[in-house]
């Protein structure tokens, strides 16, 4: 299990995938052609670090744009790592915003009331 990288493109964001810190990062706009297909990698690689049994993982999502199909596959990403926290891996999600986007603000809140992980909102 290694790291995962993906550059960020026009319509994608950058994502930093690194076992060895265990700590995902997400950032810039999402609102790839194909969500689904975008994101596979990421679930991908989810799935793959389960296997390891990490001790705890840190995903820091610093969005400022999502797509309606980038909010579906960040939440599908939010299950795999709801079902790493309830097999006993202390997870922790640090949602960015900036202050004057409400937008993003809500829908990292909504994330929250529909899982169980632990949110850190803060502020760009």
């Amino acid at each position: 299990m290694n790291r995962l990288e993906i550059k960020e493109t026009n319509n994608t964001p950058h994502i930093i995938m690194d076992a060895a810190s265990s700590s995902v990062l997400i950032e810039g706009k999402s609102f790839p052609e194909d969500s689904k297909e975008f994101y596979k990698s990421v679930v991908d690689w989810i799935d793959n670090l389960k296997i390891s049994n990490p001790k705890e993982l840190t995903i820091t999502i610093n969005l400022f744009y999502l797509s309606s199909s980038s909010i579906i596959s960040i939440k599908q990403l939010l299950m795999k790592i709801e079902e790493m926290k309830n097999n006993g891996v202390k997870t922790k999600i640090v949602w960015c915003f900036d202050d004057d986007d409400d937008d993003i603000k809500k829908t990292g809140e909504d994330y929250a009331r529909l899982t169980s992980l632990e949110f850190e909102f803060k502020i760009n």
